[in-house]
Parts: structure tokens; sequence; C-alpha cells
């Protein structure tokens, strides 16, 4: 299995996981990542990069484009995942179990 294709399954998988905790009912997750895109937008100078203007649309749309994005495995997903905004969800070894399993 190629690099890419490996990197690609782990930060799936790490998506997963976040979809699955929105779908026990932490919304707060939502949050998360809009404060981390507004704090990006703030070091960036007030103007984000295209791919994480495309995540603040997303949020601010309904949580069925989001789950998308979070479990799909079309192109248009895996490339947002690739800029994803669900940083600081999972902790230090959540991300290690997930990328262990995810190889």
């Amino acid at each position: 299995m190629s690099d890419h294709l490996r990197i690609d399954r782990q930060v799936a998988a790490m998506h997963r996981v976040i979809a699955d905790r929105i779908r026990s009912g932490d919304v707060g997750i939502l949050s998360h990542a809009q404060a981390n895109l507004e704090r990006w937008r703030k070091q960036f100078g007030g103007t984000l990069p295209a791919a994480y203007e495309e995540w603040i649309e997303l949020l601010d749309g309904d949580l069925d484009g989001v789950m998308h994005i979070l479990e799909s495995d079309d192109e248009d997903a895996v490339r947002k995942r690739s800029s994803s905004p669900f940083t600081g969800i999972l902790t230090p070894a959540e991300r290690w179990e997930i990328l262990k399993r995810a190889t």
C-alpha cells in the first residue's frame, strides 16, 4: 500500500470516530471545529485559504453534509478531510491507537 493511501485511510478512520461522537450527541465537536477555524482566520490575518472557507460553509450548513464529509470515501470528502478543522478532538492516545489500526 502506498504511503498516500495509508495516510488517507488513517485520516478517514479518525474522522469516522469523530462522526460517531457527533452521532452520539457530542455536538460540542462542531463548535470546537468552528472555533479552530476562527482562530486560524485570525492567525492568517483575516483571510483563510479556500480549503478552510469550504469547511466554514459546510459547518454553517446541515449536519448531514458534515457527516458525509467525515464518513465518505468519495474524492471530495478525502480532499476536505486533508484540511480538517477537527484538530484537538482526539487525544494523542486515541490518535495513536487509530493510526495503528488503520495501517
